[in-house]
């Protein structure tokens, strides 16, 4: 199917509304996936994973349906806004996934239906691991008035930082809200390579348990006003 979330290098250049389209219909085929293991099965927000090949790429997707939650400032983490260096999709990320050591963001773009960037990220993980490096292009799709909105990562070329080794993900990352219920459905789905001496399969091996992770660390994050300033 998908030809264009493929885990290789992209180019800027990618036709957005290709990028768009083909994120949809990815997500409506791994949500047709058998269910997978289910995580935090006894507290109140469950997490449910699923695997499975596309287009040669090994992906996993995690569904985690969040109720009586702060629905404005989970939009704020996962959407954001364009205000690079504060509140952008990626800003927000290392408040909630802690390997993120380095971000920097630049070439700024919006659109009618929301906006791209690029990203130039360092993920620090535990020793024997080297740091990592990814460079990507993000997309972030939303349409005014609509409670749903489309977060789309894509590898591009870029530089390394020192002494880390070049990863890269493609990553679809959906939200749909409800103010009225004070409650979402998120779903992400991803597909990595670790790089360096990493076999693919390992990566494989622990891709779902590392995306489940994000759901009790959001719900902390969100949970606490100090990062949310700006949002009622």
């Amino acid at each position: 199917m998908s030809s264009v979330l493929k885990l290789e290098q992209h180019s800027v250049d990618t036709p957005r509304a290709t990028i768009y389209k083909e994120a949809v219909s990815l997500l409506e085929t791994t949500k047709q996936w058998p269910s997978g293991k289910t995580y935090y099965k006894s507290s109140s927000h469950p997490v449910l994973t699923k695997s499975g090949p596309i287009n040669g790429d090994f992906w996993a997707l995690r569904e985690s349906h969040l109720d009586n939650i702060a629905v404005a400032r989970l939009h704020q983490a996962i959407i954001g806004t364009t205000q690079i260096g504060t509140s952008t999709h990626t800003d927000y990320e290392p408040r909630y996934v802690h390997e993120i050591s380095k971000v920097e963001i630049s070439q700024l773009h919006t659109y009618d239906d929301g906006w791209s960037y690029a990203i130039h990220v360092e993920y620090t993980f535990p020793f024997p691991l080297a740091k990592r490096t990814f460079n990507e292009v993000v997309h972030v799709f939303t349409d005014a008035g609509k409670s749903s909105g489309l977060v789309v990562s894509l590898p591009i070329e870029g530089a390394l930082y020192d002494h880390s080794v070049l990863g890269a993900y493609v990553a679809v990352e959906e939200l749909i809200w409800s103010e009225e219920h004070a409650s979402a459905d998120w779903y992400v789905a991803t597909t990595s390579s670790a790089g360096g001496f990493v076999p693919i399969w390992v990566t494989n091996m622990s891709l779902a348990g590392a995306l489940v992770k994000d759901v009790p660390n959001i719900l902390k994050l969100i949970g606490d006003s100090k990062h949310f300033e700006d949002v009622e």
